[in-house]
């Protein structure tokens, strides 16, 4: 798995939401990229033991906005927020397991704390979790189980879990082969912009008649009416 992006963490970090008016201050601070102004107020509550504070700080840290990047510091901070269950930070820590960063790699660490993210509800957990059950990295091979993570974290509109869900159907991993429901949540995914099911959806696209394409659009179109929010 590669490392998270500045990219990601930045955007991770616009998605979070709390009421708490400090927190939307450093959230305010964080999407102008006045990291120096977030990290001020943040410090303060994450001492305090605000886990949504740790956890954003832990971020900060790995991708290396407004503080030298440092995955030892990422850690202490992920960890201190997951000790307290926040699933953003064990997930993020279930990360730094899998790359080796700050911590020594070990897969089955990490998917312990995918599955603590997941059993929360945590969309990026869930998919995680699947991800591993699927590759067998950390936790037994189990593609049944690990196609139920899929769809918990697509619900969500997770776009790597939904290109995911299309990649099984297509090759009969964990569910009876069906192009037509693969090319439905390849397209899916397509529409949400992952480059993954950009490149997968052209083989799928071959193997269907003119009106399996056109069905399977249909079944996409209709799940993303059902699912919008």
């Amino acid at each position: 798995m590669k490392s998270l992006t500045v990219g990601v963490l930045l955007a991770g970090l616009l998605c979070a939401q709390v009421a708490a008016p400090k927190y939307e201050d450093a959230r305010a601070a964080i999407q102008k990229r006045d990291f120096a102004t977030a990290l001020g107020i943040l410090r303060p509550m994450a001492d305090q033991g605000n886990a949504r504070a740790q956890s954003t700080i832990g971020s900060m840290y790995a991708g290396g906005l407004g503080v030298p990047q440092s995955y030892d510091e990422a850690v202490k901070w992920f960890q201190k927020a997951a000790a307290q269950g926040f699933a953003e930070a064990e997930t993020n820590l279930g990360i730094a397991y899998v790359n080796g960063q700050g911590v020594a790699k070990n897969e089955a660490t990490a998917a312990s704390w995918f599955q603590k993210s997941a059993e929360q509800g945590y969309a990026a957990g869930e998919y995680l979790i699947g991800n591993a059950l699927r590759n067998g990295k950390g936790v037994p091979k189990n593609s049944a189980d690990a196609l139920g993570w899929f769809r918990k974290a697509a619900d969500q509109g997770h776009p790597r879990a939904i290109t995911a869900l299309g990649e099984m159907y297509d090759t009969g991993d964990g569910v009876a082969k069906d192009p037509i429901e693969s090319y439905k949540w390849l397209v899916i995914a397509a529409v949400q912009g992952d480059p993954e099911a950009k490149q997968y959806i052209a083989g799928v696209d071959l193997r269907l008649t003119p009106k399996e394409v056109e069905e399977a659009k249909k079944a996409a179109q209709d799940w993303a009416k059902a699912h919008q929010k």
